[in-house]
């Protein structure tokens, strides 16, 4: 996941919701990036992430950060 990928998300509408991981093992940590899928599960699927040492974590945060991240419950947390 990129910077550009994410913005490019944001702006064709792709974006479903990103969550924020802390409390699971250390390769899941980070900001976890999702898009609509009609085929995915409730929705959408997977489309990267922001690991916990990525340099763009904060700037990933600050784009997604109005949208409702969440801490799980399959975005509607």
């Amino acid at each position: 996941m990129t910077i550009q990928i994410l913005k490019s998300m944001l702006d064709d509408g792709t974006f479903h919701h990103a969550t924020y991981r802390n409390d699971v093992p250390r390769l899941w940590q980070g900001l976890w990036i999702y898009r609509h899928d009609a085929n995915g599960f409730r929705g959408f699927v997977s489309a990267g992430a922001f690991p916990q040492d990525s340099p763009d974590l904060d700037a990933a945060y600050e784009l997604v950060r109005g949208t409702g991240v969440s801490v799980g419950a399959y975005g509607q947390g």
